[in-house]
């Protein structure tokens, strides 16, 4: 811990779990990391008074917290798990300190302005234009899309909900996948292919193509089985074609911001079958756009491998207010 025990608090709360972190004043740093599995807390409060109770000497100056929702509000709640939060309660707990909030993939692309070279594999070099607008994208428990634009004060994130425009088939097996996915859904908004459970939705329509039984549940299962030594080759099938969308519906927010300054893929998801997305389809689908090929090929486009990217935008959010 600092010296005076003064901190800034912030927190990256997901589907499934809450990352929290304290960072030492006039610092990017993040220290005492935990994440805490949102089920075994009944409210935010209660799990930011339980990692609060470890550090019984930290006095907290600020805070800030990314979250899917509609953060803008005083009170909301939770796009993907039981809490409601009420801005309130939370400021009441942390003793009205200064506390701000931020949508969570709009943390993820602030946090892309502070990666490094060792923080990034580079999909396609492109031309690089470091100023220039560009864009975050990633595949989770849905799918986040967010521009940022350089500005005289720093970059500003463009958020939107790109996640759900319609699902743009390429190709005959994509219009039988978006047709299967019309008779369950209704409208196919394109996080109902690039996410986890758009994994599990891609890979159940295969198999009934192929006329076989699924054997996997859950995406991870279909992230193994697809990268064994031996493949399972509907599960195999499945990551390929969730590449090529993905290339497909990554090029399409591109063009559609004129995201010349690069494309920064933010994902554990995509991590979880690296070599296999790195072999895939996935830049070709990004660049075949017809006639502005060889635009979509000057984009740079790269794939953070950094960790706690949701922590890191918190961050850059309490160094820039």
């Amino acid at each position: 811990m600092s010296d005076n025990n003064t901190f800034n608090l912030v927190g990256d709360i997901g589907a499934t779990n809450a990352r929290f972190s304290l960072v030492p004043l006039n610092s990017s740093n993040l220290t005492n990391i935990k994440k805490l599995p949102c089920n075994d807390f009944e409210t935010f409060q209660d799990a930011i008074s339980f990692y609060l109770s470890s550090f019984t000497e930290a006095k907290i100056q600020s805070a800030c917290f990314a979250t899917a929702g509609t953060v803008h509000l005083e009170s909301f709640k939770l796009a993907n798990n039981h809490w409601h939060i009420n801005k309130k309660d939370v400021s009441s707990v942390l003793r009205n300190v200064d506390l701000h909030w931020v949508n969570d993939f709009t943390a993820q692309a602030l946090a892309t302005t502070a990666l490094t070279a060792d923080d990034i594999i580079v999909i396609n070099p492109g031309h690089k234009r470091p100023e220039s607008l560009r864009l975050a994208i990633g595949p989770g428990t849905g799918l986040g899309v967010c521009g940022l634009a350089m500005s005289t004060g720093g970059w500003v994130p463009i958020m939107g909900e790109g996640g759900h425009v319609d699902l743009p088939p390429n190709s005959g097996l994509q219009i039988e996948v978006l047709s299967q996915l019309s008779k369950k859904y209704g409208h196919v908004s394109v996080e109902r292919v690039l996410s986890g459970p758009g994994i599990v939705n891609l890979y159940s329509i295969l198999c009934q193509l192929n006329g076989e039984k699924a054997q996997f549940n859950l995406p991870a299962e279909i992230s193994v089985a697809a990268t064994s030594n031996n493949p399972d080759q509907i599960a195999f099938d499945t990551i390929q074609l969730f590449c090529s969308i993905f290339g497909s519906v990554a090029g399409n927010a591109a063009l559609n911001m004129g995201a010349i300054g690069g494309v920064y893929i933010t994902s554990d998801l995509v991590r979880n079958f690296l070599d296999l997305f790195l072999k895939s389809e996935f830049q070709q689908s990004f660049e075949s756009k017809g006639r502005l090929q060889s635009y979509m090929a000057e984009i740079p486009v790269y794939l953070s491998i950094k960790e706690n990217m949701g922590l890191l935008g918190t961050v850059h959010v309490l160094n820039h207010k």
